[in-house]
């Protein structure tokens, strides 16, 4: 088993649970990835360990690009995207090797401006840069198209949904769903979030107002020039999480709303 593990650095934890994963996997090969260091892409791989919390997750996936089984290990304060935990690191893992698991698959978001092309895990957020003043924004789709005026516009992924998008009023969507959710930020008018077909092509284009920027998943940060449109859709390209308990989503909508005795 070729497997490759991404940390976060300076975590104590990590060494002892890299450790327990070459004791129980057993690997032929293991590479391992400081996630700040994490530049090129992860493939080949036949697992990848995420170890962190879900910012180290989410840079993790948005590296994988051939279908490798993620595991993620959370290290982190909350972990909503994360089941495994340091303390039953054993118990997941001998559950892996059993084959007691099933595959979440979730796709990526294609993101196009100008000549810049990337993907997404969780959302594109066009926005305002200062917050002062509000700005007007088209958006296009299929059939039909419609003008926010506000503090911009986001567009997530079903795992993106229980982040900005859903603190911005948004929805909160099943990670493995198959649609996109569109967010106006602060309108002035009382624009609600919408659902589209993750095949649905969404254009957004700066018309006036205040400076915008373009930030993908929280760090990738771009300028948007008025009349020229940023195109978001749903990429072919998927992540495979492991997950071990058909309740996942469930209780990670139970544990945003601070419900955690009922998991």
């Amino acid at each position: 088993m070729r497997t490759a593990i991404v940390y976060k650095a300076g975590d104590s934890e990590t060494i002892s649970i890299v450790d327990k994963i070459k004791k129980c996997l057993k690997p032929d090969i293991i590479e391992e990835y400081p996630v700040t260091d994490l530049k090129k892409s992860l493939r080949g791989f036949d697992l990848v360990v995420s170890i962190g919390g879900d910012g180290t997750l989410l840079k993790t996936l948005r590296k994988v690009e051939d279908g490798s089984l993620i595991l993620p290990v959370n290290t982190g304060k909350k972990g909503f995207l994360i089941e495994a935990s340091p303390d039953k690191i054993e118990s997941f893992l001998e559950e892996f090797l059993r084959g007691n698991f099933f595959v979440e698959n979730c796709f990526k978001l294609r993101v196009e401006y100008d000549e810049i092309v990337l993907n997404a895990v969780n959302e594109v957020v066009i926005r305002n840069i200062a917050g002062l003043k509000q700005v007007e924004l088209l958006v296009e789709l299929s059939k039909g198209s419609f003008i926010v005026e506000g503090d911009g516009f986001i567009v997530s992924t079903p795992i993106g949904s229980s982040a900005y998008s859903l603190n911005a009023g948004g929805p909160f969507v099943f990670s493995g769903t198959e649609v996109l959710v569109c967010t106006p930020l602060c309108a002035r008018r009382p624009l609600r979030p919408i659902i589209v077909d993750k095949k649905e092509i969404v254009k957004v284009k700066y018309l006036s107002g205040e400076e915008v920027h373009m930030v993908v998943d929280g760090e990738e940060v771009f300028k948007i020039h008025p009349e020229k449109k940023v195109t978001v859709t749903g990429s072919d390209e998927k992540v495979n999480i492991i997950r071990f308990s058909k309740h996942f989503n469930v209780n990670r909508m139970r544990r945003l709303m601070g419900d955690v005795e009922n998991e």
